[in-house]
């Protein structure tokens, strides 16, 4: 490293200390499907971005398919930064498709992915369909307390969605996301569950909208006014 470089990186490593940021390591971006909500039932599926069973070459998409747990077929499609959202606007995007040919238990389909560093607003939605007359479909969101992939403690969850039993569903839940680490991990995750032969399909979505800092609303609430006053004042002058 020369001696620009160096200077650069104690910079950067300055500023962060500064603002009180841990500089990020590598993401770690993963899918699972799995038979318990913890995956911890030894036999779950488990594919890192741009490893074998991703069937998508790119950074920040996961899509891959199973036959398991009583289910005949298994999509899942995962998006993270940078496809969706960055490290500092977080956005995690699951959908899924789980069809079986008869009864089945629980499934459980999840996406985790680290190194995010902003608090904010979140917005958490859910929507789809069950066919066959069955189905039972719940969603939820944990993050903000470490900065590891697939934490599922109940201190980490800060929101849930359903469960939903309709043939067509949809929901939505806000609230403020203050974490209590920086770096931060994010995890969101499907509860599948069927009782007759049928398909459950849906999309599951978490945004963090970061809260702009003291100095940029007063920006934002100064700006258009300022210009509002310079082009009343040219008015006047013409």
């Amino acid at each position: 490293m020369n001696t620009t470089l160096k200077r650069a990186a104690i910079a950067a490593a300055a500023l962060a200390a500064t603002l009180g940021i841990s500089t990020p390591a590598n993401a770690v971006f993963v899918a699972t499907i799995c038979n318990d909500i913890q995956c911890t039932g030894g036999d779950d599926v488990i594919v890192m971005d741009n490893t074998v069973g991703d069937t998508i070459p790119m950074a920040g998409v996961i899509n891959f398919s199973t036959t398991a747990f009583g289910y005949a077929i298994l999509v899942s499609t995962s998006q993270s930064k940078p496809v969706v959202g960055s490290a500092t606007s977080p956005q995690l995007d699951l959908s899924f498709t789980a069809t079986t040919l008869a009864p089945a238990g629980n499934v459980f389909l999840n996406v985790s992915d680290t190194d995010f560093l902003a608090a904010g607003n979140f917005t958490f939605t859910l929507g789809g369909t069950n066919s066959g007359g069955d189905g039972s479909v719940l969603g939820r969101a944990w993050g903000g307390t470490n900065n590891t992939q697939l934490s599922f403690s109940g201190a980490n969850l800060f929101s849930s969605l359903g469960a939903f039993t309709t043939p067509s569903y949809s929901g939505i839940a806000t609230g403020v996301f203050n974490p209590t680490v920086n770096p931060y991990s994010l995890t969101i995750g499907m509860q599948i569950g069927r009782t007759t032969a049928g398909t459950s399909t849906g999309d599951l979505n978490v945004q963090i909208s970061p809260v702009p800092e003291p100095g940029t609303w007063a920006l934002m609430l100064v700006g258009p006014a300022l210009i509002a006053f310079v082009a009343q004042r040219r008015r006047r002058r013409s």
